[in-house]
């Protein structure tokens, strides 16, 4: 890193980009010691096409007041704590069932990748709430005009929800079909989110590039049937695709007793 204040706001990654997953490159990407961790061939090109053409026979919606336009099947926890944890819930069953009547017709991400960390050691749910229940899990996404530099961090954007007690948040995305230009890369910022960093919000989730000045960053490219982790408290962009860009995520936690929750 190259100066002072920017050396205290590092992480120290390691200098090897992309690491398999194992219980250890788990372990050091939850403590930020690494950026990225790649599952090479997670899903054969056949699953991706048959995942894909299961949401070609759906409607995506855009996030209100978020620019450039992301469009998702699916709920979040982000669209819904300005509205209300109940609506959130009310809602789970509906997109559940959908969920499943695409994977069932396809095959299923979400239990793959929770499978896969199991294998690690790692104990692992769906989030749930008291006097709710469990949380959706598993967004089909198109991001394909970019991102704005952002975070994804619970115990700052939902503060009365379970998810806002993680000490570590984590993404997952498996990409379905992308247009081959070698574009839509997310880039990756060695610099976590701060309280103090609040100052350069521009708006309803984008930062100022302020808090990225001098910082190292890394970029991946994604393929067909790979998994990207990466810790979302990081600051982070996709960059335009140009093209078409889908895929199935969903948010990861890590909470105090050690156990891991997935979320959207």
């Amino acid at each position: 890193m190259t100066t002072a204040s920017n050396q205290i706001k590092s992480t120290g990654w390691d200098k090897k980009q992309e690491f398999p997953l194992t219980a250890e490159s788990l372990k050091m990407l939850l403590e930020q010691r690494i950026p990225l961790i790649r599952l090479k061939d997670f899903a054969s090109a056949q699953e991706c096409e048959m995942l894909y053409a299961q949401t070609e026979l759906l409607n995506f919606n855009a996030y209100q007041d978020v620019s450039p336009k992301i469009e998702k099947v699916g709920i979040t926890v982000f669209e819904y704590n300005s509205i209300s944890k109940a609506d959130y819930f009310k809602e789970v069953e509906r997109a559940t069932k959908l969920r499943d009547s695409i994977t069932t017709a396809s095959f299923n991400p979400l239990e793959r990748i929770m499978a896969k960390f199991r294998e690690c050691g790692a104990k692992v749910r769906i989030a749930s709430e008291p006097f709710y229940g469990s949380y959706y899990a598993g967004l089909i996404r198109k991001i394909e005009h970019g991102t704005q530099l952002h975070i994804d961090f619970a115990p700052l954007e939902q503060s009365e929800w379970e998810i806002c007690t993680i000490t570590t948040q984590l993404s997952w995305t498996l990409y379905l079909k992308l247009s081959d230009n070698n574009r839509g890369k997310t880039c990756i910022y060695d610099r976590r989110w701060q309280r103090s960093d609040e100052q350069y919000k521009l708006d309803s989730y984008g930062y100022s590039d302020t808090v990225i000045a001098d910082v190292d960053t890394i970029s991946f490219q994604p393929y067909v049937g790979d998994v990207l982790l990466f810790n979302t408290s990081n600051f982070h962009y996709v960059e335009p695709m140009n093209g078409q860009r889908v895929a199935f995520t969903s948010m990861i936690g890590l909470l105090p007793n050690g156990e891991i929750i997935f979320w959207s």
